[in-house]
């Protein structure tokens, strides 16, 4: 598998991490079906049978997990989705997820889970901390507790949109960082982005671990390229995360390739950038200052 980078999770602990979990009394999927859980991580249609009568991973992990059940879980994690040398992100995910309210069985074994990985994670220089929540239960994120080497910026909101229409965005944004939100945007990113490779980074960025994606529609951001490689890669996380992630927000009624019409966007013609920012504020769940 070629990287670019290596990870920067250790397979010390990765393996720690997922023999507990294997070892542990309960199953990792938690409330969910094991096919069910494994969806919210790894883009099972995409990834190719090892199984000639089946057309994708989903297919022959169903057949030989639950079907059959000839395959043990050790080898499920270790050799069919090979968890030592996934990419960083994916692992994040793997984490993140076996914690989520719809997952977990309950606050103590999320509590529990999130002290063992904390546990194996502080070796490397990350851990868990808490990322918002959905009715009153935690959402988790996987950041860096050292300040330096982190697998991406933990960020609450990303903001894609196309330069003719910065005036705006650069008004929504200072409130936002006014109020202490987390967000990418690229003026306040310089000396990240500096020396990078944009069209890699980007891609991790709109891609990886933010809980939205604001995208500022209009004609220049549908025909405009850095924004074509923004959208591309949020609506790949989108799809992978069969929950709501990007929140589109318009300037003008042109057709946006790849968003399904049926998602609800707001109308930034009837909205002053101070009152969508507290909209956003509402959306993240917090009170403007």
């Amino acid at each position: 598998m070629h990287k670019s980078e290596p990870n920067k999770i250790t397979e010390v602990t990765r393996r720690y991490i997922t023999d507990a979990l294997l070892l542990d009394t309960e199953p990792f999927y938690g409330r969910l079906d094991l096919v069910g859980f494994l969806r919210r991580v790894w883009p099972l249609k995409d990834m190719p049978s090892t199984d000639s009568r089946f057309e994708d991973a989903e297919g022959d992990i169903w057949q030989h997990m639950i079907n059959n059940d000839d395959w043990t879980t050790d080898y499920l994690f270790y050799s069919r989705l090979d968890v030592i040398d996934l990419p960083d992100e994916r692992f994040a995910k793997f984490l993140e997820e076996s914690v989520h309210p719809l997952v977990s069985t309950g606050p103590e074994r999320t509590a529990r889970l999130v002290s063992l990985f904390n546990e194996y994670l502080g070796a490397d220089g990350f851990a868990l901390r808490p990322d918002g929540q959905i009715s009153g239960h935690k959402l988790y994120k996987l950041v860096s507790t050292t300040g330096s080497g982190a697998l991406l910026e933990a960020y609450e909101v990303v903001l894609s949109f196309a330069g003719e229409d910065r005036a705006y965005v650069d008004e929504v944004a200072g409130l936002l960082k006014a109020n202490d939100v987390s967000l990418f945007y690229d003026m306040y990113e310089e000396a990240t982005l500096w020396g990078k490779d944009l069209v890699e980074h980007l891609h991790k960025v709109y891609s990886g671990s933010a809980r939205y994606c604001v995208m500022f529609i209009s004609a220049s951001y549908a025909e405009k390229i850095w924004p074509t490689y923004e959208r591309r890669s949020a609506f790949e996380r989108a799809i992978e995360a069969k929950e709501e992630y990007i929140l589109p927000a318009r300037f003008d009624d042109t057709p946006l390739p790849g968003l399904r019409k049926t998602i609800h966007y707001i109308d930034l013609r009837k909205k002053t950038p101070e009152a969508f920012a507290a909209l956003i504020l509402k959306k993240l769940g917090r009170h403007v200052l």
